[in-house]
């Protein structure tokens, strides 16, 4: 009977946001029978987003993880999916039995934070000897349900006794380090320096992680005064544990969509024009930098380096959705104009591009959302200046001048994403004013060469950019414009020595746009270099100030 209920799942149709709202609405129930039998230490029902995000990562990661290794095993993913998904209502037991053999009360669900050799006998002891606590009863209960599930499963597809052993010992394993991450952690930056300790020496090496950090500051946009410390130190908390979770199932989740689709995977790698991605990053670092050259945020530490990584992912999915959106609507353009594109060469379906530009939205909002308020509210700028330029009704890429100048919103956005991450001062003004202003004109001239390789598919879909717009002499026009754009760079940054890349760089601009046959890869290279010496001319200017200790 089992086995048919499993063919009957394997062989229902399912999209992937069919999936992920399947998953969130699974977790939902979960959220309310936790708040219920394991509150938050502050005794508040945890719905605040920074709570329902950690927690979401955390059973998204195990999830995603399991069945990799289920997959490995079984050489089969994509039906593997939807078992999981039907058989995820497992994780309601955990909290249910807690409340009723506590009668009512419930037990306290948290990570493991034993460290050292106690990490290791928990392990060898099905998660220590705490039953009221970490690991519960039900935890427990729960767990065992899963790798019993696991193994008929890999049974059932294997019949290999060796592989269904190794398949529940590898899924114990992922589970084990996934919940002991706050004392794996620990462990491998503490106890090799100074011993192990207990567990609350673990508590207090992240409460010093999470104030010496930039998640100190990023945790709440209004600031700290009006709450109390353990809430805060929650808050905090889950900010951390939400960018290992979501870097860990961001992998997860790639070496599955690989398995599942390896065609579709690569002709959406190979869609990612990586010139352009390597744009928006160079922004991010640039804003970052901009701040930490201008002394203000905090000194760097290795935490940071994980809200860094989920910035970066973050904007590459924002980048992949606006791929996505964008290939959907210029599908007549690209017909003439883009013929490489895989929505034209059928390497996938128009509800392919939807259901993945929907992934990346997911993962662009879960991204910016686990590294600060500022970050996720640029992430929120970024999506709605790529949808209203590409999308009906409104599609505004058709008029002449108003993309270009979206580009440049979200081109400031990223930079501000950027700036804001670093700065611990949160007031907009802190990010000079006519900066923020030039940004946007520069990369509003700059940016019309993107139309160039374009002009007969645009003219024929009725597209007024400046090369159509102009016609003869539209590409001149937008030569001059993209030249510009780099003599603007010393006057916005009032750092005129910059005079001595920007010359160069607007000459030799206008002869590569005007040059015949048109390519676009040496513009990249030129944008690249000119901020790169930028770049190179503020750190020096900066290392000379801190020699000389002027700062």
């Amino acid at each position: 009977m089992l086995k048919n209920i499993i063919e009957k799942i394997e062989n229902q149709e399912m999209t992937i946001s069919q999936w992920i709202l399947g998953f969130t609405g699974i977790l939902f129930v979960r959220f309310l029978f936790d708040s219920i039998s394991s509150p938050s230490a502050g005794g508040l029902i945890p719905s605040d987003p920074y709570t329902l995000v950690h927690y979401g990562l955390f059973f998204l990661s195990v999830v995603l993880g399991t069945a990799c290794i289920v997959g490995y095993f079984c050489g089969e993913y994509k039906n593997l999916m939807k078992i999981v998904l039907f058989g995820l209502p497992v994780i309601w037991v955990a909290p249910l039995i807690d409340i009723i053999l506590s009668g009512g009360h419930g037990y306290k669900l948290t990570y493991i934070f034993d460290t050292g050799t106690k990490l290791l006998s928990d392990f060898l002891t099905f998660f220590g000897p705490k039953l009221t606590s970490g690991a519960t009863y039900g935890i427990r209960v729960e767990i065992l349900l899963i790798l019993v599930g696991v193994g008929y499963y890999i049974w059932l597809k294997t019949k290999s006794t060796g592989k269904t052993i190794l398949g529940i010992f590898s899924v114990y394993v992922l589970g084990f380090i996934m919940a002991s991450i706050p004392g794996l952690l620990y462990t491998f930056f503490q106890c090799f320096h100074t011993g192990c300790g207990n567990v609350v020496d673990t508590i207090q090496f992240f409460e010093n992680l999470v104030t010496h950090s930039n998640i100190f500051h990023n945790t709440l946009h209004e600031g700290v005064a009006s709450m109390s410390n353990i809430r805060f130190f929650e808050l905090g908390f889950n900010k951390l544990l939400s960018q290992i979770l979501f870097i860990i199932s961001f992998i997860f989740g790639g070496v599955l969509l690989w398995k599942i689709d390896r065609e579709k995977f690569l002709a959406v790698m190979k869609n990612m024009r990586l010139e352009r991605i390597s744009s928006y990053i160079a922004l991010l670092l640039c804003g970052a930098g901009f701040a930490y050259i201008n002394k203000l945020g905090n000194y760097f530490i290795w935490v940071d380096l994980l809200g860094i990584i989920c910035l970066i992912i973050s904007w590459i999915a924002l980048w992949m959705q606006a791929v996505h959106t964008n290939d959907i609507a210029d599908v007549e353009i690209d017909k003439i104009s883009n013929i490489d594109r895989p929505l034209i060469k059928k390497e996938v379906s128009r509800d392919d591009m939807h259901q993945i530009g929907f992934i990346w939205l997911i993962v662009a909002l879960l991204g910016s959302w686990s590294v600060g308020f500022y970050p996720f509210f640029m992430s929120l700028v970024y999506l709605a200046c790529s949808y209203i330029y590409s999308s009906p009704p409104l599609r505004l890429r058709r008029f002449p001048v108003i993309p270009s100048f979206l580009i440049g919103v979200a081109s400031l956005a990223t930079i501000l994403a950027g700036f804001f991450f670093v700065s611990t001062n949160k007031q907009i003004q802190t990010f000079p004013t006519i900066l923020a202003v030039g940004i946007v004109i520069m990369v509003t001239l700059a940016i019309n060469v993107k139309d160039m390789k374009d002009i007969d598919g645009d003219r024929a879909d009725g597209i007024l950019s400046l090369p159509v717009l102009f016609g003869q002499k539209g590409v001149k026009i937008t030569a001059l414009c993209f030249a510009l754009s780099f003599l603007l760079v010393p006057v916005f940054l009032s750092f005129y020595a910059l005079y001595i890349f920007a010359l160069p760089s607007a000459i030799i601009g206008y002869r590569l746009v005007t040059k015949t046959p048109y390519s676009e890869k040496p513009l990249f290279i030129l944008r690249f270099v000119f901020l790169g010496c930028v770049a190179l001319s503020y750190l020096g200017i900066y290392w000379l100030a801190y020699l000389y200790k002027i700062i």
